[in-house]
């Protein structure tokens, strides 16, 4: 393994980080109200799910190339 590539561990690590960022900017209620954490958990599942399939789907075509 090359020095620049990055383990598998460390894309998934890296990409719940940049999921749990997003969706804490983007919920919009108090932080110490239900609402919040109820919204900010769809949104982590809600985006973690969407950045899941880009991430197998890039990374099967990356091998392909």
């Amino acid at each position: 393994m090359n020095d620049k590539e990055f383990s598998a561990k460390q894309v998934y690590a890296l990409v719940f980080a940049i999921v749990v960022g997003i969706a804490f900017m983007e919920t919009s209620n108090p932080l110490w109200t239900s609402e919040f954490w109820r919204e900010f958990g769809l949104k982590v599942v809600g985006y973690g799910l969407v950045a899941e399939f880009v991430v197998v789907f890039l990374g099967s075509r990356w091998n392909d190339l």
